[in-house]
C-alpha cells in the first residue's frame, strides 16, 4: 500500500474548448451563420498550422481528432440554422463566390476528400464507390424536390405569397401545405448530404495510419484555407476595381 503521507498527483489542466460567438439577437438568423464561420474559419488556420507542424509528433492524433470534431461543429451549426429558418441555410451567403462554385448539394462534393489521399487501398476505393452511390441517391433527391417545386399546388399557393394581396395581408400569412412540405423535404435533404459530407471524411480518417490521416485532414484545410483567401482577395479587388 501507497504511504499515507504520499502527496496527491497533481492532475493536468483541462484542455479549453474553442468559443465560438453566440447567437446574435438580430431577426436575420444568416447574420449569426456568418459571424460564427468567420470565427470557424480563423479556427480552421490555427488548426491547419498546428497540424503541419505537428506531423511528425504526438500531438498529430489528438489535432486530428480536434480538426474532425471542427468540421462537425459547422455542420451542426449550419444544421440548427436550417432549423430556424431553412431557406437562409440553402443560400451560404457566409461563403464568399469562389467557395460557392464548388457547392454540391448547398455544401462540398463528399468526393472531393479523395483527392487529398496520398495513398490508396482496397478499403479506400469501396469507401469511395459508396459515397459515390449516396451523391447519386442525394441528386436523385434534389431532381425530385425540384420537379415538386414546378408543380402545380406548390405553384398556385406561391403565386398566392406575392408582394401585393388585395385583401392586404402580408404575404407571409398565405401559407399552403404543399410549400410546408416541400421545405421540410429540404431540411431533410441538407441534413442528408451535411451527414454525407462528414462521414466521408470520418471514414477516410478511420481507414488511414496516423501520420497518413494527419497529412489528409491537414490538406484537405490548407485547401479550403487557399481557396477561402483566394476569393476573398478576388472579391476585394472586384470591389476596389
Amino acid at each position: 500500500m501507497a504511504a499515507a503521507s504520499a502527496a496527491p498527483r497533481k492532475m493536468p489542466p483541462p484542455q479549453q474548448e474553442q468559443q465560438y460567438p453566440p447567437p446574435l439577437m438580430s431577426s436575420s438568423y444568416s447574420d449569426d451563420m456568418a459571424a460564427f464561420y468567420a470565427a470557424w474559419a480563423v479556427r480552421e488556420e490555427e488548426l491547419a498550422a498546428a497540424l503541419t507542424s505537428a506531423l511528425p509528433s504526438r500531438r498529430r492524433d489528438a489535432l486530428v481528432a480536434a480538426a474532425l470534431d471542427h468540421v462537425a461543429a459547422y455542420y451542426e451549426h449550419k444544421s440548427r440554422l436550417a432549423d430556424r429558418d431553412v431557406v437562409a441555410a440553402l443560400d451560404p451567403h457566409w461563403l464568399n463566390p469562389l467557395e460557392r462554385t464548388f457547392l454540391w448539394a448547398w455544401g462540398w462534393k463528399p468526393a472531393l476528400v479523395f483527392r487529398f489521399l496520398n495513398s490508396n487501398s482496397a478499403e479506400l476505393e469501396a469507401l469511395r464507390a459508396a459515397t459515390s452511390a449516396a451523391e447519386r441517391e442525394v441528386e436523385r433527391e434534389v431532381a425530385a424536390v425540384q420537379e415538386s417545386l414546378a408543380g402545380p399546388r406548390v405553384l398556385a399557393a406561391l403565386r398566392r405569397q406575392a408582394p401585393a394581396r388585395r385583401d392586404g395581408e402580408p404575404a407571409a400569412a398565405a401559407h399552403d401545405d404543399a410549400v410546408d412540405a416541400v421545405g421540410r423535404v429540404l431540411r431533410v435533404l441538407l441534413g442528408s448530404a451535411d451527414a454525407l459530407r462528414e462521414r466521408t471524411v470520418r471514414g477516410v480518417v478511420a481507414l488511414l495510419a496516423p501520420d497518413q490521416a494527419a497529412a489528409f485532414v491537414a490538406a484537405m484545410l490548407t485547401f479550403h484555407i487557399s481557396v477561402r483567401r483566394a476569393g476573398r482577395d478576388w472579391s476585394s479587388s472586384a470591389h476596389h476595381g
